[in-house]
C-alpha cells in the first residue's frame, strides 16, 4: 500500500473571477465566491498534493467533505488553499484545509480522498456507460 508522509502540506493559490460567484453557478444571489468553487479548489488542492508521490498507476478520488465556508471574498480576490494530510487509514487520506483571502480565513474543511487503482477504477465507469446507452 502506499502511503504519504502524514502532515505533508499542498498550497495553491486560486483567483475569483465572475465565473467562480455564487450568482453565476446558481448556488446565491451575489457576487463573491461560491461555495461550490471553494469545494472544488479544496479538492483540487488535495488531489494535487495527494499525487505527488503516488505510482503512476494510481490516482484518488474524493469520497466525503465537511466544508465551514467563513467568510465572502469578492471577485478578483487572491485566495490560497492549503491541504495537509492529517492521518491516513489503509488507503484513505485525510485532509485539513483552510482557505484564506488576503484578509482572513475564509473556509476550512475535513476531506476525505481514497487511492484507487486507475485501471479498475474506470473499468468500473466504463461499465456504467455501457449499461447507459
Amino acid at each position: 500500500m502506499e502511503e504519504i508522509k502524514i502532515g505533508t502540506c499542498y498550497e495553491k493559490k486560486f483567483f475569483v473571477n465572475e465565473d467562480d460567484t455564487a450568482l453565476a453557478l446558481g448556488s446565491g444571489g451575489e457576487a463573491v465566491l461560491a461555495t461550490p468553487r471553494l469545494v472544488a479548489w479544496m479538492e483540487n488542492t488535495a488531489f494535487e498534493g495527494s499525487g505527488l508521490t503516488l505510482s503512476e498507476e494510481n490516482t484518488t478520488v474524493g469520497v466525503q467533505i465537511n466544508l465551514k465556508h467563513i467568510a465572502a471574498s469578492p471577485v478578483g480576490m487572491e485566495i490560497k488553499v492549503k491541504a495537509t494530510l492529517v492521518s491516513q487509514e489503509k488507503r484513505a487520506l485525510n485532509f485539513e484545509i483552510e482557505a484564506w483571502d488576503k484578509i482572513e480565513k475564509i473556509g476550512e474543511a475535513n476531506h476525505q480522498r481514497v487511492i484507487v487503482d486507475k485501471s479498475r477504477f474506470m473499468k468500473k465507469v466504463m461499465k456504467k456507460i455501457k449499461v447507459n446507452l
